[in-house]
């Protein structure tokens, strides 16, 4: 960075220049700014900004003849900024400044700038495959010239230069681990390198006798390692096994290891496994292919041992941020669900409570409800494998899983309770359950458990009271897209729970709702009654967080499907130990931006709600407010703020069922289908392809907040038509002789050369549709029901007009 100080009077000064690009005036007693100039790291591009603005002083006397421009210091000629390459150009003005924001094309368009360098690049990389000419003759540590018979050796790790081969051997002692090339011999016959465990990098007085060997994985190759053991008193008295781990190396077995991966290589793979779901077969291949990517020499297969260290690893980083190493207890002392992260904002009495929390007033009672949500998960299943080993997790329920024995002793008493997933042959389990905090979708600890004939009660009822042990909240708040049904015997089946799990109705009260985008499944009755969104406390929750947290797991169905039974629980395990960590962290970000939100939301809400209020009559209002306090008392009574349902005798609805009914007695006096397709499900299926039209052409008629979005969902709606189309023109053809003509005919009608025709644009070709002459070619019957559906859709839309225009004129009457 250089700074330039300008000072009005002296502005044509002579200016120097150092070697560190730094300008600055001689004379700085009247300078009035600072002026900065950021280069780039290519040193390419510069970007000058005025700092440091001396405060204009106080005019004692007004002037009329104010130079406008008096403060201006002109650019001098021979100043460039910036080089040939990169130069900027005018841009988009900046509002603040009202300045024109340079534009850069390095930026805006960075491949169109590579590519004219194309050959420079290439040329680089192949000259770097090559010992530098200009430093091959002379060793870059100790000067010694090398001759035509010397070795060259470059190491990758050390730097990009020439060394000897005693410089070699000397600087690599303790750095075992360096990728070294030579040119004109072997490396391990050159440099016979021997490296001392239990002295961190200093000679042993008294090594042991044998020199071992040791394959250490350390990414990204596999190496193959001489080294001795400490033999002397001055290592601590460290066994082999310490030896190895204190040094770095994470040893494949306790007994006589052979091999070994660097804690860096098992840190970086259980990054790579969470996050981008790498495989350990996968992650093994790529570091073979790296050590010998021509096959032309023997690496070391340690597919199982890597696959048995990262798993070890993954668990002990577990047990380290949990605090299990500081425990007086110690390992084994972990007791039930201490290895998970908490949701860091959900109420924790004696962690993030304040003190009297319990005496607050019923209106501020909502700060400390527990929400959460549950739902089961049928893509993490695993199969049954022969012949395999007892090999169960590493510390079963201690983290996100259920405790594995006591929760099959529990299941035991259900063998016969009937299946609820038809699908089980072959599977070990056939999905999990999951209990997930439903604000901010953290994993509840012990809030995973195998589902082994679908989505039991007695599966789920154990999960949800495992992942709500210890709770010491008054209200919680249930989620569940069953809830409707779910809660009916809820308390009765709660008592055939193990009593440690059995919760005490006494001291907490239980809210119970469906999640608000499953809830649109369920009747309109069942929807007013149980839906998340008119349940008082839970404001904008949507309980819909259970499947974002199923979206993050179900990338590991492939990768747990075939493993054991441990393998599978500490993978799954470890990745939603990630997962929580991540929500963790990013709340500093998501609870702010929610934080706006809800208050301009509020903010609007309250004042038309005011609004509204003020129009309203004393007697109106106590009659209303009566209302909504019974409602809230008891849930089963008539929801207030749901519009009533008109009862119509043209409606869809209605028409549909009255179509069912005929085709049943239809069935019923013998007459046989023409498809398995209805052919009122054949019309209906008709009416909602022209409605995917019209939604399409609504969706590009709207103004966009992002164009590539709005781009984006017409693309994905024309494909989800297309789709449709094709399964409807297949039935078509069996009720509507006259439409397949039809469709030849506009098709020999279209000019080859013109693209085909949009989805919002296709003709669909409904019997109305038809031209009279093909219209012959469909029954009466087709003809007449298609009517009747019609009619139903133009009732519908008549209602929703009337209830548009009785909004509207309470809005006009009463404006917000």
């Amino acid at each position: 960075m250089a700074s330039l100080n300008v000072s009005p009077s002296r502005a044509s000064s002579r200016f120097e220049r150092t070697e560190t690009f730094v300008e600055f005036e001689s004379r700085v007693g009247d300078t009035t700014r600072d002026t900065e100039f950021q280069l780039s790291q290519d040193g390419r591009r510069g970007h000058r900004v005025t700092v440091n603005i001396q405060a204009k002083r106080r005019r004692l006397h007004p002037s009329e003849l104010e130079d406008a421009f008096g403060d201006w210091v002109p650019l001098r000629e021979d100043d460039n900024e910036l080089g040939e390459e990169g130069r900027a150009s005018d841009g988009e003005a900046d509002g603040a400044a009202g300045e024109k924001r340079k534009r850069y094309e390095s930026s805006d368009d960075p491949m169109k700038v590579w590519r004219p360098m194309c050959s420079f690049f290439l040329d680089e990389l192949l000259r770097r495959e090559a010992l530098e000419q200009r430093s091959a003759g002379t060793c870059a540590c100790c000067s010694a010239a090398l001759t035509d018979g010397d070795v060259r050796v470059r190491c990758e790790d050390c730097g990009d230069f020439v060394q000897c081969a005693e410089c070699v051997v000397s600087r690599h002692e303790v750095m075992p681990l360096h990728s070294v090339e030579v040119l004109g011999g072997d490396v391990a016959g050159l440099l016979g390198c021997v490296y001392q465990l239990g002295h961190g990098g200093f000679r042993c007085p008294r090594p042991a006798a044998r020199v071992r060997e040791m394959v250490v994985m350390h990414f990204p190759q596999i190496y193959t390692v001489k080294f001795r053991y400490c033999g002397c008193d001055l290592s601590d008295h460290a066994n082999n096994l310490q030896q190895l781990l204190r040094n770095g190396w994470y040893p494949a077995t306790t007994v006589d290891p052979a091999t070994c991966a660097t804690l860096a290589t098992l840190k970086i793979f259980r990054s790579l496994n969470v996050i981008g779901n790498l495989t350990v077969h996968d992650f093994i291949k790529t570091i073979e292919r790296s050590s010998d990517a021509a096959g032309l020499h023997s690496v070391p297969d340690r597919y199982k041992s890597f696959g048995l260290m990262s798993r070890q690893y993954a668990f002990l980083q577990r047990l380290m941020r949990s605090g299990r190493g500081h425990d007086a207890r110690g390992v084994d002392g972990t007791k039930a669900g201490e290895c998970a992260v908490l949701c860091w904002a959900c109420p924790h009495d004696g962690m993030n409570l304040p003190d009297g929390w319990r005496e607050v007033a019923p209106e501020y009672q909502f700060l400390f409800i527990l929400i959460v949500a549950m739902d089961a998960n049928y893509r993490l299943r695993n199969c049954l494998r022969p012949n395999e080993k007892d090999d169960p997790s590493l510390g079963s329920g201690w983290g996100y899983l259920v405790e594995d024995k006591e929760y099959h002793e529990h299941l035991r008493g259900y063998v016969g309770e009937e299946d609820r997933y038809s699908v089980t042959t072959g599977l070990r389990c056939s999905g999990v359950g999951g209990v997930v905090c439903a604000r901010h979708e953290v994993v509840r600890p012990q809030g995973i458990g195998d589902l082994q004939k679908g989505e039991r009660y007695a599966n789920m009822d154990y999960v949800l009271l495992s992942a709500v042990l210890g709770v010491t909240a008054m209200f919680l708040a249930i989620s569940y897209d069953i809830a409707c049904q779910w809660r009916v015997k809820f308390p009765l089946r709660m008592k055939d729970m193990p009593e440690r799990l059995q919760l005490d109705l006494a001291k907490i009260t239980l809210l119970f709702a469906l999640p608000v985008w499953h809830a649109a499944a369920h009747e309109r009755s069942c929807q007013v009654q149980n839906s998340l969104s008119y349940t008082v406390g839970v404001g904008r929750t949507d309980g819909e967080g259970v499947e974002r947290v199923w979206s993050r797991l179900n990338p590991l169905a492939w990768a747990t499907r075939e493993k054991g039974k441990g393998g599978r629980a500490d993978a799954i395990e470890d990745e939603i130990d990630y997962l929580n960590f991540e929500k963790n962290i990013n709340l500093g970000t998501t609870l702010p931006r929610k934080l706006v939100v809800a208050i301009d939301e509020r903010e609007r809400q309250v004042a038309g709600f005011e609004q509204v209020d003020e129009t309203l009559d004393q007697d109106t209002r106590k009659e209303w407010q009566a209302i909504i306090d019974c409602w809230q008392r008891d849930r089963t009574l008539k929801n207030p703020y749901a519009a009533a349902e008109e009862t119509r005798e043209f409606s869809s609805a209605a028409i549909r069922v009255q179509l069912a009914q005929e085709e049943l007695d239809e069935v019923s006096a013998g007459e046989g289908r023409l498809h398995a397709t209805s052919m009122s499900t054949f019309l209906v299926a008709g009416l909602q392809l022209e409605s995917h039209q019209l939604r399409i052409r609504r969706e590009l008629k709207g103004r966009p907040l992002l164009v590539g979005d709005q781009s984006e969902r017409v693309a994905q709606l024309r494909r989800a038509f297309f789709v449709k189309l094709g399964r409807f023109r297949k039935v078509q053809g069996v009720y509507m002789a006259g439409a397949e003509d039809q469709l030849l005919e506009d098709e020999d009608r279209r000019d080859v050369e013109m693209t085909p025709p949009l989805a919002e644009d296709v003709k669909i070709y409904l019997p109305s549709e038809l031209p009279a002459t093909r219209r012959e070619g469909c029954s009466e019957k087709l003809r007449e029901r298609e009517a009747r559906l019609r009619r139903g859709v133009l009732s519908d839309c008549v209602a929703k007009l009337r209830r548009s225009l009785l909004a509207k004129r309470h809005l006009v009457d009463h404006p917000i």
